[in-house]
């Protein structure tokens, strides 16, 4: 029975409740039987520690309790999941702004403003409106969750850690702790991944860490 601070391997569907949308999964056979296959993507299962903090708190207090080889379903509400949707996030803009740029603005185009995304919702009457909250905001999410496999090996659960903070390329367990970054995080983001160590891998708490 999978417990608080546990490390698991998962695949996953969330869907929006209503329309059944898939919106994510990491299953490749899941993907082509929803028709959202897509052949440049890498398709694999996650591997998160319960109350880490890598998913949606809701969906790791409920995999808690459950047994390896379960499916379980979750209903995530807006505020457990991508917020509710803020209307002060919410912005009409002149099309000329947009043909100043050269961008024709149609709905679902989403780019960058000031650093932010935004969502093109509707062209009309010469103005635009813009959407900043998360496209998923104020939608109540189901997930399909299956327990693969339980992990044991300190290198893969400090992968899984890692994962949160940058992109983890190999570990090494010696005297030390060695990782290897896609490309190295800033001094604050190791610390806060050793903080993270220290609390989920116990068992080797006191090995300096050295990411590169």
């Amino acid at each position: 029975m999978l417990k608080h601070g546990d490390f698991v391997e998962i695949d996953f569907i969330g869907r929006i409740k209503g329309s059944q949308q898939v919106f994510v999964l990491t299953n490749a056979d899941d993907a082509k039987k929803n028709n959202v296959f897509d052949e440049k993507r890498k398709y694999e299962p996650v591997v998160i520690c319960l109350g880490a903090g890598k998913i949606f708190p809701k969906i790791e207090t409920a995999v808690e309790g459950h047994n390896i080889g379960e499916e379980i379903t979750v209903e995530l509400l807006p505020e457990d999941a991508f917020g509710i949707k803020n209307p002060k996030l919410i912005q009409l803009v002149p099309l000329k702004t947009f043909r100043d740029k050269n961008i024709v603005p149609f709905p679902g185009l989403r780019f960058a403003v000031d650093g932010a995304l935004a969502t093109v919702r509707s062209v009309s009457g010469g103005r635009v409106t813009l959407d900043f909250n998360h496209p998923l905001a104020g939608r109540v999410l189901n997930y399909t969750i299956t327990l693969k496999s339980q992990i044991t090996k300190p290198e893969d659960k400090i992968k899984a850690i890692g994962d949160m903070f940058f992109n983890v390329e190999s570990v090494k367990i010696n005297d030390k702790i060695e990782i290897k970054a896609h490309k190295k995080p800033s001094d604050k983001i190791i610390e806060l991944l050793k903080k993270k160590l220290d609390k989920f891998i116990p068992e080797l708490k006191g090995k300096s860490v050295d990411v590169a």
